[in-house]
């Protein structure tokens, strides 16, 4: 089981603040998806899988690689798109297995086929349709999307693979509620901005710092829609900027490195979170200027972290984290 494609294991950096990206492109049902290569290990042939109990229905079995065992999920499946099928010449495996890795978790999903990879800017990327993502339907491609990239006369879809492993996982820890205000914050007076493309997160996200009595949380689906409310004139002030690295159109680095940037905004206290905080990506944080980084799903500690800036303690911690 060796990697089919050299270089989609992480060794691809792209410098801070220059909004690109590597994007995997893939197939499912006759349409084309994609996902970011960070959060990609490796892309193996289908093997045998072991059944799994109390498995969700989109989970086709267990296989153990290299000492880890990972769940297989088909991903046609999970998305309504009907189950994989490549019209592979006889005696050849069909599909491949994409294994991924982000919010500490790995995860194999099957797919029909693996183009190849793409460098593409943010800027190509356009906001997936909103949709609502509170209700308790089944999942589908359109709250499992978090951006559009129209690339060689057609339309790739990005997948929003962290809904699809809390849908399949039921990950209560990304599931937090309101946060013991231990500081004695004034959370009500506080003006925070946060950014994310993720339907499922951005609600989970927004929920929480409401809950927990920070009331005045603008929302924005991406960093330039962020970045034009911010910079522009007469523009609401802010007390805290709290964004995802990875979105469309712009993403955390740059909007990050913009604020930085602006003399009116460059004080003012930014926290990147992501399902991809590794030494690199936090590397890149540094060099754009922000205060803090997270990773995703430690939603409480975010609230605390806002609390801190609020308390003007942000910036001995950015020391401390550097």
């Amino acid at each position: 089981m060796t990697n089919e494609m050299p270089g989609i294991t992480g060794d691809i950096l792209l410098d801070a603040g220059t909004n690109e990206m590597e994007v995997l492109v893939f197939s499912l049902a006759g349409g084309w998806f994609g996902v970011n290569v960070a959060k990609v290990r490796e892309v193996i042939r289908p093997v045998p899988l072991v059944a799994a109990p109390h498995r969700h229905p989109s989970v086709m079995g267990m296989f153990n690689i290299r000492g880890v065992v990972l769940p297989v999920v088909d991903l046609a499946k999970h998305l309504g798109l009907g189950r994989a099928s490549t019209g592979a010449a006889q005696g050849e495996p069909e599909g491949r297995v994409i294994i991924t890795e982000f919010n500490g978790f790995r995860c194999g999903f099957r797919v029909d086929t693996v183009e190849q990879i793409y460098r593409v800017s943010w800027s190509m990327v356009k906001p997936a349709p909103d949709t609502d993502v509170s209700g308790g339907g089944r999942p589908d491609v359109a709250s499992s999307t978090t951006g559009v990239l129209e690339m060689n006369g057609r339309l790739t879809l990005m997948v929003d693979f962290e809904s699809v492993a809390d849908s399949i996982l039921h990950e209560k820890r990304l599931h937090v509620g309101a946060v013991e205000n231990a500081s004695g914050v004034d959370r009500a007076a506080a003006r925070l901005v946060l950014v994310e493309d993720s339907p499922f997160m951005r609600k989970l996200v927004r929920d929480t710092f409401i809950a927990s009595g920070y009331t005045q949380t603008r929302v924005f689906p991406d960093g330039l829609s962020a970045w034009e409310a911010l910079s522009a004139e007469g523009a609401e002030p802010v007390d805290a900027v709290v964004s995802d690295i990875e979105m469309p159109r712009m993403d955390g680095l740059r909007l990050c490195h913009q604020i930085k940037q602006h003399p009116a905004l460059r004080e003012v206290p930014v926290v990147l979170f992501s399902s991809l905080i590794s030494e690199d990506n936090l590397k890149k944080g540094r060099q754009v200027g922000a205060d803090l980084q997270i990773a995703k799903p430690e939603l409480a500690e975010m609230v605390r972290i806002v609390d801190r800036a609020m308390a003007g303690e942000l910036a001995g911690m950015a020391q401390a984290a550097a």
